[in-house]
């Protein structure tokens, strides 16, 4: 599921980027520690299907919490009720991918899903047991630009997408092509183009936001 990938938020931590209230620790739409294991070709491809297991399991779990007895819906339908995919652990090698997860849940997605408000995501109010509080969910992007990332290595690729996740200003990273040297990602963003190049170069990536289509590397590519 390529868009596994696109919300994996590699290397991204739960503190001091979400600072979730105390009240949402037991937010049925928020699963922490949800295992994501696979084993493929290569380790991007290991890594997408790992998080797209990961999102079924949490998926359950969720329903579970919710009182609803159902599995999964399929994989597309699935892909639009996850808000986030956070990256709590993980170890990579050539063909396999073991990490440990956070997966955020939208509201409206899981209500439409449901049938009935979950979190405040349908007309109505919030969902009873909620005490009336809205559940504290990832901002979603409001904008998108699409961006040509120079790669070089796998784990350079690693630390560029974990460097851009980790600016706060970019919520997923689509990939939509990738050979050996270069990926053409999209990227989701939570602000300004201008206010993104600016946090994104504060990490010590190199960005050339003056075309259509970015540059981004790791600083003095």
């Amino acid at each position: 599921m390529r868009a596994a990938l696109r919300r994996g938020l590699l290397g991204l931590m739960l503190t001091g980027v979400f600072c979730l209230p105390l009240a949402a620790q037991d937010n049925p739409l928020v699963q922490r520690g949800v295992p994501a294991e696979a084993t493929a070709a290569n380790a991007v491809a290991a890594r997408e299907l790992a998080q797209a297991s990961a999102a079924r399991i949490a998926f359950q779990r969720m329903a579970e919490a919710l009182g609803e007895s159902r599995s999964a819906p399929p994989a597309s339908q699935l892909d639009s009720m996850v808000a986030a995919i956070i990256i709590e652990e993980e170890r990579t090698t050539a063909t396999r991918y073991i990490g440990r997860v956070t997966v955020q849940f939208s509201p409206g997605a899981v209500s439409a899903a449901l049938g009935r408000s979950v979190g405040g995501g349908m007309a109505g109010g919030p969902a009873p047991g909620t005490g009336g509080l809205a559940l504290n969910i990832p901002m979603a992007a409001t904008s998108t630009i699409e961006a040509e990332a120079v790669l070089g290595s796998l784990p350079a690729w690693l630390e560029l997408r974990r460097r851009m996740m980790q600016s706060g200003s970019v919520v997923s990273v689509e990939v939509l092509a990738m050979n050996m040297d270069t990926a053409r990602v999209r990227l989701g963003l939570r602000s300004l183009p201008v206010e993104a190049a600016s946090s994104l170069s504060a990490m010590g990536l190199f960005v050339d936001s003056g075309g259509p289509v970015w540059q981004v590397g790791l600083g003095g590519r």
